[in-house]
């Protein structure tokens, strides 16, 4: 394990005895805790685009989008990195 991880796992052990629950925050939450982050704004936009939450699995949803007109397509989140070599 790297030095940052077990770093991560300790301060998350310690919250856990603490008794304080990490808050997790869904993408649109994290860009508006971040107006001037470009990348948690795409993320955001793509999570809203296929229904913020609703569908079962929005990584995959994401990942698969096929709106290939959409100005965010080539920098969607969650793609592979051959996707875009093909499309250009």
């Amino acid at each position: 394990m790297t030095a940052g991880l077990e770093a991560a796992h300790l301060k998350r052990a310690a919250m856990k005895d603490a008794g304080i629950k990490p808050v997790l925050l869904n993408p649109i939450e994290k860009a508006r805790r971040n107006p001037q982050s470009l990348r948690l704004a795409i993320n955001g936009q793509c999570y809203g685009c296929v229904g913020a939450g609703h569908d079962p699995n929005p990584i995959n949803a994401i990942r698969e989008c096929e709106i290939k007109d959409c100005t965010l397509w080539p920098v969607r989140p969650y793609q592979r990195h051959n996707e875009v070599d093909e499309v250009e």
